[in-house]
């Protein structure tokens, strides 16, 4: 905002129109906070609708309490990853929109760890209808996680129907990966994570291990310069990047 011209940035600053759906993704979501996401949503003016914050790790349950308490007319509430959020945060904002007869259309908590029945059940009675969450209890394992839903023509019956954990599946678009006749190959992502050939082929991959990263962790790329412009844009995973010794940590500076 500080780099564009004066006039540019006071008309985007008092255009609430603009300030009515916050996002912060990868990578800027490390340098998130609290104060700064209050700056932000402050520009909003109480009329926010959507905030979505991805993998925003230093926010917490007073942040996102200062956000919602400002902008009771939030209807979508996506924050996947942002493990600084507790169940408990993540309720007390739920039941404050609810008021006056308002209901939230989306809540997106995957990967806020802690959930249970209970915070389940009790988000229902606050919810447009229970497909607005994006957990439930696994009908495997009995615990309360994210269950994707596969496009497998073959799981139509949705006999694989099962959180991440219980059922093998595409880190990139979430099919199932059981039975003979699936073929999977392995992702740079870690955490075990796998691709099915399909996703495997397009994606772009590194160009030592040739294992490519899912989208949700492309940020993780080591872009390599490009020095000329027939080059193809190429980038290291995280693994080669330090097998390598490329890390600039690792350089034995002489003094």
């Amino acid at each position: 905002m500080t780099r564009v011209s004066r006039s540019l940035r006071d008309a985007i600053r008092d255009e609430i129109a603009l300030w009515t759906k916050f996002v912060i993704e990868p990578p800027l979501s490390s340098r998130l906070t609290d104060d700064i996401l209050s700056e932000f949503s402050s520009k909003s003016a109480g009329k926010l609708k959507t905030l979505i914050l991805r993998q925003c790790l230093m926010v917490t349950d007073k942040g996102l309490r200062r956000v919602v308490d400002a902008n009771p007319l939030i209807t979508k509430i996506i924050v996947p990853g942002c493990s600084g959020l507790t169940p408990e945060g993540i309720m007390e904002c739920v039941e404050s929109l609810s008021k006056n007869n308002h209901k939230l259309e989306t809540l997106h908590i995957n990967g806020v760890n802690g959930f249970t029945k209970q915070h389940l059940s009790a988000l229902y009675t606050y919810l447009s209808s229970e497909g607005t969450i994006d957990l439930e209890v696994c009908p495997k394992c009995d615990e309360v996680r994210m269950i994707p839903s596969c496009s497998r023509e073959s799981c139509k019956q949705r006999k694989c129907r099962g959180c991440w954990l219980c059922i093998p599946r595409c880190a990139e678009c979430a099919v199932c990966l059981v039975g003979s006749d699936t073929e999977s190959q392995e992702a740079a992502c870690g955490n075990d994570d796998v691709l099915c050939l399909e996703c495997w082929l397009v994606l772009p991959k590194c160009r030592f291990c040739n294992k490519p990263y899912c989208t949700n962790h492309s940020s993780r790329r080591h872009e390599i310069a490009i020095t000329d412009a027939v080059s193809r844009p190429s980038f290291e995973c995280e693994a080669c990047y330090y097998r390598a010794g490329t890390n600039p940590y690792e350089v034995d500076y002489q003094i």
